[in-house]
């Protein structure tokens, strides 16, 4: 992005100075109303869009201005005091072309210049590290200060997938990540690979809305395009240091959309409507995927609203799945002051009928044994960034996230449980209530030795109750069975960034954080980080190496494991296990030509202990289907069992020690109307120990199961003539998973022992895929007064099942037509 500041730019922008620009000032023309109003700012690195909406605040205009024309996630750094309002814009936007226009009354507008600029502004050349992020610090700051890995996904990146879909965006475009293409019926993200495995079936990064925490990461697997303004990504345990307990993968925090409509309020709509082919109904199913937006005000006051609807038709017997968004923010800026407030409400409900790949699964789905399942979820909070002076910013951060589940059925085990307990389907709510308070102090000379603290603390109320329905004719028992779990957090952060003369970076941090789920042994967790990163500009050529080390944890308990994984009955708690932690070290390059070329090599080194499984045994000597084994011993029957009398259960155990290494590679170049990008990533996810006591089917020197060893993505989109279209491949390659058609045979064949299909026998059913490959296009007209026309296609390749296992079915080939107007 391109880098602007109201000061002179030392050392060809290496370093940019806050001093006074009296003498650049001296050369400006006068202004008329209301351009000559009077207007202070004293600000470092900040984004160009929060400096022009705190002018417009403190000089009480509206202003007006295309965003496309204008860098304004780009840096800025500025210090004056009683200078007109057109000056301090004609500085904060060198060298851009725009210039400040008086429209009449209040109203001023960026119009474009077609002037050229001078000498000084042709050599400043936009670079991506110079953009303003907020993940990796308590406040916004240059993404060129980070010293890890961050990948950021766009509004319009996001626009380009079917239903705002996230999973298959994350796949494509952030190396090291893989989300399994999961069935439009299943209601929770499957995660495949975030820089290998931290936990089985469970894998998740920490997910953020506007800097607040989600209750169930796993619940976020589509967003309104039209309501992001970008995607930050974090992998590795890294960001624990900051974002504490659960951020053992990563963290994501998503930014929505405060921009307002520069005038009277805007409009975008869009419908979508298509077919998906299928080879297991008669007809091709119907999809649909339907939004309306609307904002009003201005950058420094701007309100909005959002309403999504979609779904798709039977694709399988008996299948559907419907969903609903909506979402409501606002955003005010005063010239120390900016104030956000969101609001989001996705309901979704589906029917997940048996694959039709495992025996009588149609039949049973004729007889009326698939029950719908729903998933509510609703965000809530506000945040207030308070600027104090040029030296200390102050932020707060209050919301509240919750979610309803019910009748989920069971994806994370190798076969279904005949035991009476086990057998059903799993739901519950969680709540998350969290308060987040920090302050930053940028201290010394940003021209040469600048440190930036940071202090912050946090409290958060986490309850969530589990629910297992049952099949009561499988057992006398009540079946209902439901558990509560309370949980606070309170910590304490610290974290120091040092930079020398803005080309050199070390970051410290530590985090302090008190939480009783991480079993009676131990409440208090203190997770470190430690970075450093060089950089250096050569003309419009970026160079950086960096290196940050960090640990991670996540509690045993966790509203995923016990509302949508199946611990009803609270195992984690009553076996006292273990939490997941990891820990790791990543090195990097990156390398960047201005905007026109990127590339970024990243080498990451972690190790897992603690991972928690649901290991199979079996309850046959004994019929007691409550109780969990002990490590002494697992009753096993070696007599042959009808299918209707198996009893297999299933109980949490600690895995042990796995090694997570690899490589990630991410690339792209913009050629005038031509992008192109890939990604390329290796992960060696091995079995380093096993615990003592562990009686499931891994042994040291394994493979992770469900982590591909390479994934890849490359895609080319191009604008231009009105015309827009754009190709997108991603593949995962080799990775090993259960043959679950196997098993569900083996599982109803009477002359297979339950000893035969628990333990270490479960490793005669392991299955080495090969690979899968998806492919999706689209191409696009756009016509007069905002009028758009899209033909796009998902699944273009036609493949229904391969990913993660063998019975996992999806729709096949699916083609849509979609109308967009702005009005």
């Amino acid at each position: 992005m391109l880098v602007t500041a109201l000061t002179l730019v030392a050392s060809s922008a290496r370093a940019q100075s806050c001093s006074s620009s009296s003498a650049l000032l001296a050369s400006l023309p006068t202004w008329n109303a209301p351009l000559d109003r009077r207007v202070s700012l004293h600000v470092r690195d900040i984004s160009l869009r929060d400096a022009l909406d705190r002018l417009s605040a403190d000089a009480r205009i509206r202003l007006s201005y295309a965003s496309e024309a204008i860098p304004l996630d780009s840096r800025v750094c500025a210090s004056f005091d009683s200078i007109p309002l057109g000056e301090a814009l004609g500085l904060l936007l060198r060298g851009t072309p725009v210039l400040p226009i008086s429209a009449g009354g209040e109203h001023v507008v960026l119009a474009p210049s077609e002037a050229p600029g001078t000498a000084e502004q042709r050599e400043r050349v936009p670079r991506v590290l110079d953009r303003i992020v907020v993940t990796g610090g308590a406040i916004e700051a240059p993404a060129r200060r980070l010293t890890v890995a961050m990948n950021v996904i766009s509004g319009a990146q996001l626009s380009s997938y079917a239903e705002g879909n996230l999973a298959q965006a994350l796949s494509d475009l952030v190396p090291g990540l893989w989300v399994w293409q999961s069935a439009p019926t299943s209601l929770v993200a499957h995660y495949g690979s975030i820089r290998g495995t931290s936990s089985f079936g469970s894998s998740y990064p920490k997910i953020y809305v506007d800097g607040i925490e989600l209750a169930n990461p796993l619940l976020i697997t589509q967003f309104t395009p039209e309501t992001v303004e970008r995607i930050e990504v974090i992998r590795g345990p890294q960001g624990a240091a900051l974002y504490g307990t659960d951020a053992i993968s990563g963290v994501i925090n998503i930014v929505t959309r405060h921009d307002g409509s520069n005038g009277g309020p805007s409009t975008v709509a869009r419908s979508a409507v298509g077919a998906a082919s299928s080879a297991y109904v008669p007809r091709a199913a119907i999809t649909q995927d339907h939004a309306v937006t609307v904002r009003e005000g201005s950058g420094a006051q701007s309100g909005s609203a959002s309403f999504t609807s979609g779904g798709v038709g039977e694709y399988l017997p008996g299948a559907f799945a419907r969903h609903t968004t909506g979402s409501a923010g606002f955003r005010v800026v005063r010239s120390r002051l900016i104030a956000t407030g969101m609001a989001r409400m996705f309901v979704s409900e589906s029917a997940d009928p048996s694959s039709p790949l495992f025996r009588d699964s149609v039949s049973a789905t004729r007889a009326g044994q698939v029950i719908p399942q729903s998933v509510r979820e609703y965000t809530l909070g506000s945040s207030a960034t308070i600027i104090q002076s040029e030296r200390w910013t102050h932020a707060i951060v209050a919301g509240f996230d919750g979610s309803r589940l019910s009748n989920l059925a069971d994806y994370h085990t190798p076969l279904p449980s005949a035991s009476g307990p086990d057998l059903g389907t799993a739901g519950g709510n969680a709540n998350l209530a969290t308060l987040r308070v920090s302050s930053v102090a940028r201290l010394g000379d940003a021209e040469n030795l600048a440190t930036t603290l940071t202090f912050a603390g946090e409290n958060s109320l986490l309850d969530f109750r589990s629910r297992l329905e049952t099949d009561s004719s499988q057992t006398t028992s009540d079946s209902t069975e439901s558990s509560v779990v309370r949980r606070w957090t309170s910590a304490g952060v610290a974290q120091a960034n040092v930079s020398w003369r803005d080309a050199g970076y070390v970051t410290a941090g530590l985090r302090v954080e008190r939480n009783d789920a991480f079993g009676s042994n131990r409440t208090v967790s203190v997770l470190p980080m430690l970075g450093a990163a060089a950089l250096r500009d050569f003309g419009p050529l970026t160079v950086k190496l960096r290196s940050a080390f960090g640990r991670g944890i996540r509690p045993a308990t966790t509203p995923m494991r016990e509302t949508a994984w199946f611990d009803p009955r609270g195992q984690a708690r009553l076996l006292n296990l273990a939490p997941e932690e990891q820990s790791g070290i990543e090195t990097g390059i990156d390398v960047y030509v201005g905007k026109t070329f990127g590339m970024q090599l990243t080498r990451f080194d972690q190790l897992a202990s603690g991972l928690i499984q649901r290991v199979a045994y079996s309850t046959s000597n004994d019929h007691n289907l409550g109780s969990a084994p002990t490590a002494a011993g697992y009753p096993q029957s070696q007599q042959p069992i009808p299918a209707e009398e198996r009893h297999i259960a299933y109980v949490l155990q600690n895995v042990g020690e796995i090694t997570n290494r690899g490589w990630e590679l991410k690339s792209d170049m913009n050629l005038a109307s031509l992008a192109l990008s890939g990604t390329f990533s290796t992960v060696d996810s091995r079995v380093r120990q096993v615990a003592r006591g562990y009686i499931g089917d891994l042994r040291v020197g394994d493979r992770m199961l469900e982590v591909p060893a390479r994934t890849g993505s490359v895609s080319a989109a191009w604008i231009g003539g009105g015309w827009t279209s754009s190709v997108v491949a991603s593949r995962s390659w080799d990775w090993i998973d259960y043959d679950r058609i196997a098993l569900a045979g083996a599982f109803s064949n009477s002359t297979q022992t339950d000893a035969q299909l628990v333990g270490q026998e479960l490793r005669n059913y392991w299955l080495k895929y090969s690979g899968v490959t998806r492919l999706r296009a689209s191409v696009g007209r756009n016509f007069y007064r905002g009028l758009s026309l899209t033909l796009s296609g998902e699944n273009l390749l036609n493949r229904q099942h391969g990913e993660p296992d063998n019975i996992t079915v999806v729709p096949g080939r699916t083609l849509s037509f979609g109308l967009r107007a702005v009005m």
